[in-house]
């Protein structure tokens, strides 16, 4: 620190102390004459003040950022500014003879902050009042009454950043805005020379404290706005994450051309038979503008979201997002988990599967329709005729599958690269056919519901056929054999065992292992096409939740070991040469 740093001065009668400092503070905007120093740096000289460059030092390691709108000269001021060991600390210079408002109002843009989040320093009472009137909400006070106590004010604590990380985030945004402005390209045309890559880390629990972080502290992106604010609120939130079945959460990291911003973004969100809906969906200001939202929120298939106002947009400000692509950020997975064509064919556990494998996708699981369970993982939805299943009015009826979905799902498998089935509950369902020819395989409560709609008509348009396990497997096979004739023929068939480790043995137990061991023989006598995915093997009993679901890890790990044992299926097959996939497809 230089030996003629002069103390500050504080003569000046206050007019509100440091009360103007009504909200949290993420960045502090300088004058320099007579504010930063003392003295006029184009008239004679200036005296620097110690306790100032210490404060910006100090705000720096506290994530709190600085910058300077000063009427000087920009190379004079810099020089000084680096002389007394400061310049770096400072972000977003508006050094220049420009009015102020207007260039504080663009600082704080390209900073991607509130006003009301930003506090201006200005000996000069016209200058306090031209930057209020252009950024209404900014805090704006003369140095002598806010200095005093900035570092003890509760609205100054910020966290504790000694690497720096903030400023070093916020550079970059002054890099972007500097070629953005440099540039005669549209916005659009900014964003995709910008070379922006998402990437969605699944690991929330090892990112906890920032997740929170942004859920509690970040307004203007976080479109729930559900804030954790007791440690009752925290506990139940990590007990959400680690054991309640259909909860899909991740974390979202974004780098451009100009840096890496960090974990920016987190969703969870509950997927079932009803719906998906979003119940945490927040980003922080860092990336505002870029258009990770809207991309994030397509990506999870526009899920239901009650948005909390204020946001800063909306979800959908641009007609497409095309300059984003998934990122290869070691120790996350890309948005875009496979660009393998998915669809998938089975029970709830395929929704959790879904969230982890692909977003190009197509699913056939449970979804509830008119307050009817519609359950495709039946093998008369496959195996029915299709012009049979066009003309029944019985099946109309009932409101369960129906033609266009068989249509559609024929449609679906002809061109999908992989198919993920699950067939088991087969295994626990009666078998029904209609007088006109379609046979159907619900749930024995699904089936009761439909006749106590109407029991003479149910009556008299379905017959129930009995069955017994060798039956049902025996029908399970022959609409596997009918999904391999109808799927292209380099497809992938991924057939999911049933889960039985956290059962006790008795006769639902003896059922599951029934099903594996004729599922994974079928496979085993189809090797290339199909593939067996013994669930409990590839996951462990530490990630059940009850006896036969897992949490998400559990589902993530056996979204990985699919996409793992394609991937080496796929080479295999490019090149014999190779011999057998090293990943085990068990």
């Amino acid at each position: 620190m230089p030996a003629n740093c002069a103390q500050p001065q504080r003569d000046r009668v206050s007019f509100g102390g440091a009360s103007v400092i009504a909200n949290k503070v993420k960045l502090v905007v300088w004058d320099l004459d007579d504010t930063f120093w003392q003295g006029t740096l184009l008239e004679g000289g200036i005296v620097p003040v110690e306790a100032n460059v210490a404060i910006v030092i100090e705000l720096s390691k506290r994530g709190i950022v600085n910058s300077i709108c000063s009427k000087n000269d920009a190379e004079a001021a810099k020089a000084k500014l680096s002389e007394l060991g400061v310049w770096d600390y400072f972000v977003f210079p508006a050094i220049s003879f420009n009015p102020k408002g207007k260039a504080i109002a663009e600082m704080i843009e390209g900073a991607a902050l509130r006003a009301e989040n930003v506090l201006f320093l200005d000996d000069n009472p016209s200058n306090l009042e031209e930057v209020k009137f252009f950024n209404p909400g900014i805090m704006a006070a003369h140095p002598a009454d806010a200095l005093d106590g900035l570092l003890d004010h509760p609205n100054c604590v910020g966290k504790p950043d000694p690497k720096l990380t903030r400023l070093k985030q916020y550079r970059f945004l002054q890099t972007k805005a500097e070629e953005r402005a440099a540039t005669d390209l549209s916005n659009e045309e900014f964003l995709r020379a910008s070379n922006i890559r998402v990437t969605v880390d699944y690991d929330v629990e090892a990112n906890f404290d920032r997740v929170v972080e942004l859920i509690n502290r970040t307004n203007q992106l976080n479109y729930t706005k559900k804030r954790l604010e007791t440690p009752e609120a925290i506990a139940e939130f990590r007990a959400i994450l680690g054991g309640r079945f259909g909860v899909h959460a991740g974390c979202v990291r974004v780098v451009d051309n100009y840096g890496d911003y960090g974990l920016i973004g987190f969703f969870l969100m509950r997927r079932g038979q009803r719906g998906t809906r979003l119940i945490h969906f927040v980003f922080s200001c860092r990336t505002m503008n870029m258009g990770i939202e809207q991309y994030i929120y397509e990506q999870l298939s526009r899920p239901k979201i009650r948005i909390a106002e204020p946001v800063s947009y909306g979800l959908d400000s641009h007609a497409q997002i095309d300059w984003i692509k998934s990122g290869d950020d070691p120790g996350a997975v890309s948005v875009t988990a496979s660009d393998r064509r998915l669809v998938l064919l089975g029970n709830c556990d395929l929704l959790m599967l879904a969230n982890y494998c692909s977003t190009n996708r197509v699913e056939f699981v449970n979804v509830t329709k008119k307050g009817v369970v519609v359950r495709y993982d039946d093998p008369g939805f496959i195996l029915s005729d299709r012009a049979t299943l066009r003309e029944s009015e019985a099946l109309r009826g009932i409101g369960y599958w129906t033609w266009e979905d068989a249509a559609r799902f024929d449609e679906e498998i002809a061109r999908a690269d992989v198919l993920l089935l699950s067939m088991w509950v087969a295994m626990n369902s009666v078998c029904y056919k209609t007088l006109d020819g379609v046979e159907l395989w619900p749930r024995q409560q699904i089936a009761k519901g439909f006749r106590d709609r109407d029991p003479q008509w149910f009556d008299d348009n379905f017959v129930r056929i009995g069955t017994d396990s060798s039956t049902r497997l025996a029908r399970v096979k022959e609409a596997l054999e009918a999904v391999a004739k109808r799927s292209r023929p380099g497809a992938r068939i991924f057939l999911l065992g049933a889960a039985f480790s956290g059962l006790e043995r008795d006769l639902g137990r003896q059922r599951r292992e029934q099903f594996n061991d004729a599922c994974r023989d079928f496979c085993a006598e189809r090797p290339g096409k199909f593939h067996y995915v013994d669930v409990d093997a590839v996951v462990g009993t530490g990630h059940l939740l009850g006896k036969t679901h897992l949490n998400r890890t559990g589902y993530f790990i056996v979204a990985q070991h699919i996409l793992a044992a394609a991937s080496e299926a796929d080479r295999a097959a490019a090149d014999p040469a190779m011999g057998e996939p090293a990943v085990a497809l068990v």
